[in-house]
């Protein structure tokens, strides 16, 4: 056991080394790593997507929501940025953090002109998975997301932000057999800095982690049962928890509320069903959806689109793959 600790310790501090090495080898450069502007607003993988724009794309952007995070660190130029009711102004130096089913949209005032940026994409359910390594850090981000959204680091911890999410930028496109290990090693890093920059602006009133191993079977508990008839009261019976401490330390925790956290995973699995060829009814059904009404409501105030809109984009897609396959 002592063999197996010292072995796991030795080689957690052989891959900071690593990190550490390759954030020195990446240079801040203008123009590294440009991608092309990702029109379809939506996760291809389950962990991270990170994009470097130069682009008057912004202008274009109206009021959206996604079903993950979105990190927003403007390189040039400044506008105001809306996130639900609130507005900030976003100017080189400063971040926003966007956590899923948040609507948000750029202001921008002139002519269309190119601006410079880097998006960060962050799978929730990735990010849950996390919480076993950095339970503070994501606790203390998910209760620090409800207050404000903007991140403004000091000068020296904002230079190291940017040089991580270069890093992730240089091992996406390396993309060789250790690039998504170290991605997820610097995304790591990159969450701890911002949790301290958050933490700075404002000191959580209670220590997330007392409470830590409750919340997290309940955690497990939803993402096996989130089919079937559930309810936060259920939930509290269940595991012996006072209902509404359960809901403070399940959303200081995991970022969301339980029942946020029930209907999200709810409308995922729909809207995988639906992707899949399954029809509205089946999908919104078999994902613990009782009444086909609510499930409808629900899906179009998360994703902003009709299930039935969905299904003509998944038919549109299959076409198109099909057509893209005959030919070669």
């Amino acid at each position: 056991m002592v063999e197996n600790t010292h072995y796991i310790a030795k080689n957690i501090i052989l891959c900071i080394m690593l990190v550490e090495t390759l954030l020195k080898e990446v240079e801040i450069m203008d123009g590294a790593y440009i991608s092309a502007f990702n029109i379809l607003q939506d996760m291809s993988r389950n962990d991270i997507e990170v994009y470097h724009y130069c682009d008057a794309a912004t202008f274009g952007v109206p009021p959206h929501r996604h079903d993950f995070y979105e990190l927003y660190c403007l390189l040039s130029d400044s506008y105001t940025y809306h996130v639900e009711d609130n507005q900030y102004e976003l100017h080189p130096g400063t971040l926003i953090l966007v956590p899923p089913g948040e609507t948000h949209w750029p202001e921008l005032q002139g002519p269309p002109r190119d601006i410079e940026r880097i998006v960060l994409w962050l799978n929730p359910e990735f990010i849950s998975s996390l919480s076993i390594f950095l339970p503070k850090t994501l606790g203390a981000m998910g209760s620090n997301l409800q207050d404000e959204h903007l991140i403004v680091p000091e000068e020296k911890t904002y230079h190291v932000i940017l040089n991580l999410l270069y890093s992730l930028l240089y091992e996406k496109n390396r993309a060789d057999a250790d690039s998504q290990y170290l991605c997820h090693l610097i995304l790591s890093q990159l969450l701890i800095h911002i949790s301290r920059v958050l933490n700075q602006r404002t000191k959580p009133q209670e220590d997330p982690g007392t409470r830590y191993g409750e919340i997290m079977k309940v955690h497990e508990y939803i993402n096996a049962h989130y089919r079937e008839s559930l309810s936060v009261s259920d939930l509290a019976q269940r595991f012996f928890l006072d209902k509404n401490t359960m809901t403070r330390q399940f959303k200081r925790i995991i970022g969301m509320t339980p029942g946020d956290y029930i209907r999200r995973k709810r409308l995922e699995n729909a809207r995988e069903l639906i992707r899949q060829g399954y029809s509205i009814q089946h999908a919104g059904y078999s994902s613990g959806f009782s009444d086909y009404s609510a499930f409808f409501r629900a899906f179009r105030q998360y994703y902003g689109m009709s299930p039935g809109d969905l299904v003509g984009r998944s038919k549109a897609s299959r076409r198109q793959q099909s057509e893209q396959e005959s030919e070669e």
